[in-house]
């Protein structure tokens, strides 16, 4: 649960800013801490005046918070801190570029902080409603904290933005925007008729199967060789149909296959550049499923090994079904294709950080 706690108290930062909250005390100043790590990694020396200014005007690091922020950073050995005295001069951030700054930063949150009532509830409110949404008094009762802390919890959630509440069937259903983004009336509708936890089943399944095509799922009842129920394929179709899976699509000859993703976060957990780097991985996934269970004349039997391969070489093989197959890639300028006969063509990579990233986002 380490690297999570990290993650919603990054998430409860960046809904909060620069609200001031009495009931909240480690969470933010723990926020604040990966909140800074993920914007100062990489960097070199900083100095301190600049430091403290530039993190209040576009980190919502008040100055007052800026030193305990640094101190968790230090103790986690993210950062050096170099003084004058008691006098802070300068930071050498010590970010290893392979690192998760989440990982660090809450493993030290769970063996060095203790966080107060209101703190422990608002992580497992964000925990729950992380993986799908959920009736309010479903959760309220799933979780036995007490009733005025809860209620006072969701409050800060949707004054922060972090948590929305949507009446649907007349029940009060709780979504995050930042964990899902598409369609959060039809989500609620959706969870107000199957429940949770048809609709949790149903996204896991297709978690662990990323990019499946939709088709089979509706002849097979299946998702990767896991049977699903009639309500699952229901759930699945209907989150499709209605935007909230949103799947990518591919035209082959005369025939079109949309491939199933789960849901996508909302911007802060999926800001700009990484939703186009999200986006680009599942053209590449998309296009590999393609291959592995569509294919007209050459089935892909490794989709890993195929992906590995474009990353290492930097191209694949020539084949006669490369021009369809692997088109969403060139529109999203994600690789260029070579005629190599009347009929054969070969996909290169378009080496960018973005096509690299994504290549490693599986």
């Amino acid at each position: 649960m380490s690297l999570e706690t990290a993650e919603f108290a990054y998430d409860l930062h960046a809904g909060l800013s620069t609200l001031q909250v009495p009931e909240f005390d480690q969470l933010q100043i723990i926020g604040m801490a990966a909140t800074l790590a993920v914007n100062i990694k990489g960097l070199g020396d900083i100095e301190y005046e600049v430091l403290r200014k530039v993190s209040d005007h576009f980190m919502s690091i008040p100055s007052y918070a800026l030193k305990p922020v640094l101190e968790v950073l230090a103790e986690v050995e993210f950062i050096r801190i170099f003084k004058t005295g008691k006098t802070i001069e300068k930071i050498t951030p010590n970010i290893p570029v392979f690192e998760n700054v989440y990982s660090g930063i809450g493993e030290y949150a769970d063996k060095e902080v203790k966080f107060n009532e209101h703190e422990e509830a608002t992580v497992a409110i964000l925990s729950s409603l992380y993986d799908a949404p959920r009736g309010k008094d479903s959760l309220y009762s799933k979780l036995g904290i007490d009733k005025k802390v809860f209620e006072r919890c969701i409050t800060l959630g949707s004054q922060s933005g972090i948590v929305g509440q949507h009446i649907a069937r007349g029940k009060n259903i709780l979504i995050s925007p930042f964990y899902f983004a598409d369609n959060l009336d039809g989500l609620a509708d959706i969870v107000a008729g199957a429940g949770t936890p048809a609709l949790q089943s149903a996204l896991k399944k297709v978690k662990d199967n990323q990019g499946w095509p939709l088709s089979l799922v509706a002849s097979t009842g299946e998702i990767g060789g896991t049977k699903l129920s009639v309500t699952e394929v229901q759930l699945v179709q209907k989150l499709a149909a209605e935007g909230i899976v949103r799947p990518p699509t591919i035209k082959f000859g005369t025939k079109t296959e949309s491939f199933l993703f789960t849901p996508k976060p909302g911007s802060t957990r999926l800001n700009a550049a990484n939703r186009e780097v999200y986006e680009r991985a599942m053209a590449l996934i998309s296009a590999v499923r393609k291959g592995q269970l569509l294919p007209e004349a050459y089935r892909i039997r490794s989709p890993v090994r195929i992906l590995e391969s474009l990353r290492d070489s930097g191209f694949l093989r020539s084949n006669s079904e490369a021009r369809d197959q692997y088109q969403n890639l060139v529109v999203l300028r994600v690789a260029h294709l070579k005629q190599t006969s009347s009929s054969m063509w070969q996909l290169h990579l378009n080496r960018t950080p973005e096509n690299e990233a994504a290549l490693k986002l599986r």
